[in-house]
This record gives structure tokens, sequence and C-alpha cells, in this order.
């Protein structure tokens, strides 16, 4: 017996063969059970084995992987949600993969010119514009670059960046609240403020504590990975910023090579940052910037069902629920092993989405609007098929009131606690909060704002559409038990060694019944979200009200 076969339950069986084109199936009976948790579980095990080969979007193991949710929506009695008709909601994409050795930069002080270093002292961002791209410019450190006069911050006054290279630190201020500090450390929003104001280029580095996090190293091991972005109906590619004609970043060695001879020193610019203050100034040397990229061309899908509003009135207004079915495909090898599975990041957040389909479904009262699941494509490409999404509503004449995200909970013992990214902003927070007591769990504070992970998954895509939303997460509370387990470690030992790395596969020892707990409490946001008079709604103090105005279906304006 195929081990998948063992794993999907009965329901799943009769459907296989649309999940592999082609393949044989032979009917098999097998014991189905009722638990959520060996649902969940069963789910995980098909989307991270190797025969998907990671799953990165617009390819084969993709496409299997997409055609499993729609058999999943299907048994679980879901309608197909892409407006045609189908399951699937094509996204064109463009994919650049940098060409390392051809990178090159060269910097030309006091009439001498020397070379940097590709791998060792920079790394190219691929393009997804043009094969080759070139420019020469002066060059100006603006600090964070972040622009925020509302927050009285502003690296950029006083600056010209006219026709140069914009030099960056990573992040944004410390003083900055964690959402306030998650926007602005965004290249979403960084960049095209340098383009308004002429810039033609960016180097970036990280400070000391992000470095810690995220060593040269990890840099250097990720530089295989492509970028990818969505096209529109003509073509262009989506916040791919080609003004910007060459991006690249520096390791702490290239660093200190462009700010050689500056009028301060990277130790002092550190120290200013570390202050959260503002800071800029010209540097000394022209820089020559080279990059090479091969481009193509992909297709991938959201996978989308549907479980229509019960309310005439109100079914037009659609809570989203999200989770990226996508991972990083096959890759640098580890260890001899080059498949990048992603158990954890996101098969499991997607098998928890497929159950809590399934659980509302199945209710035996439909929520007054309409709840569209979505599996999206390209999240570790930048949030790509939630963004083409919140920009695409499928549904003629619906329109998203709410978007509820799962990504990566990192479930390896009894959980304690869970961390609502965005309850501060909008009125979901309460319902989360209503959805956690309910299952004997505590919502908690973000543990590691300086990780800005509010904008680094999909519920950022439907933010910046002006649509309230959250995402709840594993925390990293332990509970008393003997012997003691502390579960701090355990996800930080995760995140340290296995996130983003062939290792985060079937054999993670993940902790199901948290899972179907965490399914549970998204249940509960989903139903209340749809189902209450008033569509969720943005907070009167939100930093990201006043950032991206709500929408509002009755006056078709903020």
């Amino acid at each position: 017996m195929n081990k998948f076969t063992a794993l999907l339950g009965a329901s799943s069986i009769v459907l296989l063969a649309n999940i592999l084109p082609g393949a044989m199936v032979a009917a098999v009976e097998t014991a189905a059970t009722d638990g959520a948790a060996e649902r969940i579980r069963a789910h995980v095990h098909f989307l991270a084995d190797d025969l998907l080969e990671g799953r990165v979007a617009g390819s084969r193991g993709y496409d299997i992987a997409a055609n499993y949710v729609a058999a999943q929506f299907a048994t679980a009695g879901l309608e197909p949600g892409a407006g045609d008709g189908g399951w699937l909601q094509p996204v064109q994409l463009v994919e650049g993969s940098a060409v390392i050795p051809a990178a090159q930069i060269s910097l030309t002080r006091d009439g001498v010119s020397t070379e940097l270093t590709v791998m060792d002292d920079f790394l190219p961002a691929p393009d997804t514009n043009a094969t080759e791209s070139t420019v020469t410019a002066a060059m100006v450190f603006v600090g964070f670059g972040v622009h925020a006069p509302a927050l009285q911050h502003d690296d950029l006054a006083g600056l010209d960046l006219r026709g140069k290279i914009v030099v960056m630190l990573s992040g944004a201020p410390q003083r900055f609240t964690s959402s306030e500090r998650a926007h602005y450390s965004s290249t979403l929003t960084k960049y095209p403020e340098f383009i308004r104001r002429g810039a033609v280029g960016v180097l970036g580095f990280l400070t000391p504590a992000d470095n810690e996090r995220n060593p040269w190293a990890k840099t250097v091991q990720a530089s295989w990975r492509p970028r990818m972005r969505w096209l529109d109906a003509e073509g262009v590619a989506a916040d791919s910023f080609p003004q910007l004609r060459v991006t690249m970043s520096l390791s702490p060695a290239g660093a200190a090579r462009i700010f050689e001879g500056a009028s301060q020193t990277l130790s002092e610019v550190f120290a200013a940052a570390s202050a959260s203050k503002a800071q800029g100034f010209d540097l000394p040397a022209t820089a020559s910037l080279r990059r090479q990229t091969l481009l193509g061309k992909r297709s991938s899908a959201n996978v989308l069902g549907l479980v229509r509003g019960s309310d005439k009135r109100l079914a037009s207004e659609i809570v989203v629920v999200t989770a990226h079915l996508d991972h990083l495909g096959r890759g640098a090898p580890i260890k001899g092993d080059a498949i990048y599975n992603g158990a954890m990041d996101n098969a499991s957040g997607v098998a928890v989405m497929i159950e809590v389909a399934r659980s509302l479904a199945a209710a035996r009262t439909r929520p007054r609007r309409s709840v569209l699941f979505a599996a999206v494509t390209g999240e570790e490409s930048g949030l790509l098929g939630s963004d083409y999404l919140a920009r695409h509503p499928p549904l003629p004449g619906g329109r998203f009131v709410a978007n509820i995200n799962i990504d990566m909970p990192v479930m390896l013992t009894d959980i304690a606690d869970l961390v609502a990214f965005g309850a501060e902003h909008t009125d979901l927070g309460p319902m989360a909060a209503r959805a956690a007591k309910a299952e004997a769990l505590t919502l908690t504070p973000d543990p590691t704002p300086e990780e800005t992970f509010f904008v680094r998954s999909d519920q950022y895509s439907f933010i910046r559409q002006g649509i309230p939303a959250i995402y709840i997460d594993n925390g990293v509370g332990s509970l008393p038990r003997v012997p003691a387990v502390d579960n701090k470690a355990l996800v930080e030992a995760f995140l340290r060694d296995k996130y983003h790395q062939p290792s985060d596969e079937i054999g993670v020892p993940i902790h199901y019944p948290s899972l179907a707990r965490l399914a549970r409490v998204n249940a509960r946001i989903v139903s209340e979200a749809a189902s209450r008079s008033q569509r969720p709604r943005w907070n009167a103090d939100s930093f990201f009200r006043t950032a991206f105005p709500q929408p509002d279906p009755a006056r078709g304006s903020p």
C-alpha cells in the first residue's frame, strides 16, 4: 500500500485520481477517523512528501499540491471559488535568477578604482525586468531609508537622491511600535519613496542585530533562490521597481568597504541607528554596479473554495481565509538533501485551513457573509498570490471585508498561548481573544517584534488594500508539566536550524493536537466575523487605518 493511502482517509482516496494526473489509482478501503488532529496530519504528510519536490510556485509539485487542496475543498462540500466555475485562479509570473559570478561592484574614490568581491562583499538581487542592468552613480547613505514625518522620523530630509545610488540599513527605528516598524521596514514602503526622489539603485546592509539573527553565510546559502513577480494583463511585473536599475545586498565586509573615507564611521552609523536617530549623508565614492539575470515565465494558481453566505444582503461581503501553499522547491543541498519540503512552512498552515473549511461547511448554520478559502501561491517569492487575489476578487460583485491568515504555526508541544498579529488594529482582535479563551488559551504580545512578521506573510497583501486582517500564530509559553518542556527553546531551535531548510520535513515532531486547537480557534474567528451584523473594521487609533484607508462598500470610498 502506498503510504499516502494509509494517511489520507477514505474521502480523499476517492479523488486521488484528480491529484495525480495519469496515475492508475486502485480503489482502497481505509479506516477513516473523525479526529481533526489525524486529518491535519494526513494533509501535512501528503503536502510535505518528496513527491511534491518542495511545492515551488509554477512547478509540477505545486500543481499536484493545488489539485490535492481542490479535492479536499470539494470533499468538504465547498463550491469552486475562482469565479469561472473552477477551483483555480491563474497567476502569471515572471521569474528572475541572478547570474552571481557576473555581478560587479566597482568603487572609484579619488581617481582610484577598486573591485568588491561577489559573495564575500556583496550579492545581487535578481531582476524581473531586464536580463542585464548597469548603473554608475554617486552614493548617498540614507540611514534606515524611512520617511515617516508623522512619527517624527525622516532619514531622507535634506538629502538629494536624484540620479544616485541609495545605501540603506535594514529595518526601521526601534522606538516605533512593532506594527509601525514592520510597515516601515518593508521595501514596498521604502522603494517608492526612493523612486519619487529620483534614486537609480540600492545597496542594502544589515544592522548588527539583524546580522546576528541572519548572518551573511545564510544570505549566501539562500542566494540560489529566484525572485518572482506577478504579471498584469499587459505583461508588467507588479512591485518590481524598474526605476531602481540595480539592487544588491552588502555583507558586513562590503559595507565597511563602502564607508571607507566617509564622514562617519560604521560604528557611529550603527550607534545612531540603535538610538533611533534619523541620519543620512553623501558617501565619497562613485559606484559602478552590474548584474545579470536569467528571466523566464511561469504560471501558478491560487486554489479557491467558497462557503456562500446565507444572507442575501451580506453574501457579497467576503471573509477570506488564506494559507500559502508554496515553499522553496529544490535548492542547494544540505547534508545531501536538496528538497525544501516545507512541512511546518506551510503544509501545516494549509492543513489547518482545510480543517477550518471542513468544519465551516459542515456546520448546521451557514455564516451570513460568504467565506473564501484560499491556498495561495508565491508567498515565498514576495506574497505574490495573495497580492494578486487581494487586487482581483474572483466573485462578480463581491468584495473582501476581512482576512484571516494561517502561516507556519510552529507547534512542537502542547501550547499554552497564541500570538494574534494585528489584534490591536481591528475588531478582529476581540474575536481572536474570545476564540482563544474558548480553547483555554491566552493571547500574548508578539515575542519578536524585531522580526517584523506582520509584513512578511499574506495578511499584509490585504492590509495594503485597506482590508482588516489578523494572523494567529503560536506563542512561546510553556505548560507546567513534569518533566518540563521549554516551548520557547523548541521554537527558537526550529527557526534557527530548520526554517527554510530541507530539514523542515515530515520528520519534524509536529504536535498535531495543537494544530487541531488552532483550527478551532480560527474557525471561531471566521464564523463570528462572517456572521455578525457589522463587517470587521479598523480601530479608530490604528496606524494602518490611516496608512491604508478601508473602502466602504456602501459609499464606495474610504
